[in-house]
C-alpha cells in the first residue's frame, strides 16, 4: 500500500497505547480518556472516518491491519505495544493480531466478539451500505443510537445521545459503506483467541444492545492470560458512557505485573 490510508490522534508521551474505534465513530469515542503515567494513547481512524481518507472499494479487515501496521511503522513504533479495540476496533484488533503475533504485550477488547455474522446480520450489513450511499446517513441517526447506547445512558445523560447524533452525522457515506462491507466480509478469528499469549482485559456492557455479555465471557473462557470486566449501567461504547469507570479499569490492568 503506498498511499497512506491510516491517519491518528496521539495524545501524552511514553509506551504506546493503540486503541481502534467502534463503527460508526472515530477517534473521538476516546475523547474521556487520559493516557496513564508512562504512557501515550494512539488513536487511528479507520478508512472514511475522522482522519482517515476513503480507501478504495472492496477494502477489507486484512488490508486495515497491513495499514495499521505501516501506519504504525511511520510513526516509529518498533517496539512491543499495547493494542484494544470496541466492536469493529476489536475485529480490526484481531485480524492485526492474527497477522503480526507478538507485536502487542497487552490487548484490550471492549464490546466485540471473534465470530462471523448470521446470514441475516451480513445482509443488513450490505443492505445499509447500499442505502446510506443513496440517501445520506441521516436516517441512521434513529435507526443506530437505540442499540449503540444502554437504557441507563438513554435515560439519564442526553448529553451522550446528542453527541453520538453529531457523531453520525458527521460521517462520511462513502466511510459508512466501506467498513460495513469489511465487516461483512471479515473472517472468523475464534481460532485465533487461544493462541494470544499477552494479558488481555476483556470489557463488557451489561446493557449492550448488539453484542451479548455471554459473548465476552466466552473470550474470557477461551483466552489464556484473560480476565472480565462488566460494568453493570453501560450498553455497547462502555468508554462513552461510563468513562471514569473505564479508566479506572484500564489504569488498573496496565499497572498488573504481566
Amino acid at each position: 500500500m503506498k498511499n497512506r490510508i491510516i491517519h491518528s490522534l496521539s495524545v501524552g508521551r511514553g509506551k504506546p497505547i493503540v486503541l481502534l474505534h467502534a463503527f460508526p465513530l472515530s477517534h473521538l469515542i476516546w475523547k474521556d480518556m487520559q493516557p496513564p503515567p508512562g504512557y501515550r494513547l494512539l488513536l487511528p481512524d479507520f478508512p472514511g472516518f475522522g482522519f482517515s481518507p476513503l480507501a478504495s472499494p472492496g477494502f477489507t479487515l486484512a488490508e486495515a491491519a497491513q495499514a495499521l501496521e505501516e501506519h504504525l511503522m511511520e510513526q516509529g513504533i518498533r517496539e512491543t505495544f499495547v493494542l484494544g479495540g470496541i466492536s469493529m476496533g476489536g475485529y480490526w484488533a484481531m485480524e492485526y493480531l492474527r497477522q503480526y503475533p507478538g507485536r502487542a504485550d497487552r490487548i484490550l477488547f471492549i464490546s466485540t466478539r471473534p465470530g462471523v455474522d448470521k446470514p441475516e446480520a451480513r445482509q443488513n450489513r450490505l443492505l445499509m451500505a447500499e442505502k446510506v450511499q443513496k440517501e445520506g446517513v441521516e436516517y441512521l441517526v434513529p435507526s443506530l443510537i437505540p442499540g449503540l447506547l444502554g437504557k441507563t445512558t438513554l435515560s439519564e445523560k442526553p448529553g451522550v445521545t446528542g453527541q453520538m447524533a453529531k457523531w453520525i452525522r458527521q460521517t462520511q457515506p462513502g466511510g459508512i459503506a466501506l467498513a460495513q462491507r469489511a465487516m461483512a466480509q471479515r473472517r472468523d478469528q475464534t481460532d485465533l483467541l487461544p493462541s494470544l499469549n499477552a494479558p488481555t482485559l476483556i470489557v463488557a456492557g451489561r446493557q449492550d444492545g448488539l453484542i451479548p455479555v455471554s459473548e465476552s465471557e466466552a473470550m474470557a473462557q477461551t483466552i489464556p492470560d484473560s480476565r472480565l470486566r462488566i460494568l453493570e449501567e453501560a450498553g455497547h461504547l462502555v468508554p462513552l458512557e461510563e468513562p471514569a469507570e473505564f479508566q479506572n479499569i484500564l489504569d488498573q490492568f496496565l499497572r498488573t505485573p504481566a
